[in-house]
């Protein structure tokens, strides 16, 4: 039987994230899982399979194939997640940690677990307990028009809504 793919998303921002390296590879030497980290700037793991960039075919390949998703804070990820059919772990960067330049993942990231869009990971122990029950759960069939540009249009449409560009 093969086991479940947890596929582990840190983006392209500039920031180092490798508190979110280290969780996924501690997570991984107790979860029955193959692990596959997009680590952008971060350190690579030294104990799984890791690519700094993916292309974009190569994403949304692996958000297809995995049984569950973490990612980082950042809105683009968090919908290409849901699009293929994921509610993702989510871990904020913080940037007290010097993961990123302001709170807004933290605040985006709140207002958005509780409609139950996502399972906000800010402890070992909430990542543990969020990726066990992602592991438990089947991704909901992909909508027809998720995906890549209808996700990163939907984006940018209401990021020149809010500048006042639209």
């Amino acid at each position: 039987m093969r086991r479940p793919l947890v596929a582990v998303l840190l983006g392209t921002d500039h920031h180092a994230f490798d508190r979110l390296v280290a969780l996924a590879e501690s997570a991984s030497e107790t979860m029955n899982a193959d692990w596959f980290v997009q680590h952008g700037y971060s350190t690579r793991p030294t104990l799984l399979p890791a690519s700094p960039m993916l292309a974009v075919d190569e994403l949304q390949d692996l958000l297809l194939r995995a049984r569950a998703v973490v990612t980082h804070g950042g809105p683009g990820l968090i919908m290409e997640a849901r699009a293929a059919g994921h509610v993702p772990v989510v871990v904020p960067r913080d940037p007290a940690l010097h993961e990123h330049v302001d709170g807004h993942q933290l605040r985006f990231t709140e207002r958005i677990a509780r409609d139950g869009l996502i399972r906000r990971a800010t402890t070992r122990e909430e990542f543990d307990a969020a990726l066990a029950r992602a592991l438990t759960t089947i991704p909901r069939q992909r909508s027809a028009n998720a995906t890549p540009s209808y996700s990163s249009a939907r984006i940018g449409t209401l990021v020149d809504a809010l500048r006042g560009d639209a």
